[in-house]
């Protein structure tokens, strides 16, 4: 029994490790909120790098790039947490998507900002140096 609960654990927490830079298909890599990049992300073209941050809009606090990279294309959904057929509520928050797709080799850092517009300092950042081949 102890040798069972102690291989439950092990495979638990090898499975948390490799959610640290999941890659969902082989083409995607996704981090989820307070997640780190790796020091080097290491991609190849075609592949996209998504990224999953809350955000509420209406506390004017917002994620932004805070450099337009030259290596990929960048898409930026917002997905607000309020369902379709919920009665609209003024304040409620959501999750900033971006999706960036790596087109030509080379490497850069991503950088993403969460600050209110008119304020010079962030409240958080999120950074990533990719490596694309």
């Amino acid at each position: 029994m102890k040798v069972l609960g102690c291989a439950l654990l092990l495979g638990l927490g090898l499975s948390g490790c490799s959610s640290m830079n999941s890659t969902v298909d082989g083409k995607t890599h996704i981090f989820v909120g307070n997640q780190t990049c790796p020091a080097l992300l290491e991609m190849d073209r075609g592949q996209t790098l998504e990224v999953i941050l809350d955000e509420n809009p209406s506390t004017g606090y917002v994620w932004t790039v805070a450099e337009n990279p030259k290596l990929f294309k960048i898409e930026e959904i917002y997905e607000s947490d309020q369902s379709k057929t919920e009665v609209p509520t003024v304040g409620k928050g959501g999750q900033k998507i971006y999706r960036f797709t790596a087109l030509q080799a080379g490497q850069e850092q991503l950088h993403l900002k969460h600050a209110r517009a008119w304020e010079n300092t962030a409240i958080d950042e999120w950074k990533c140096r990719v490596r694309i081949s």
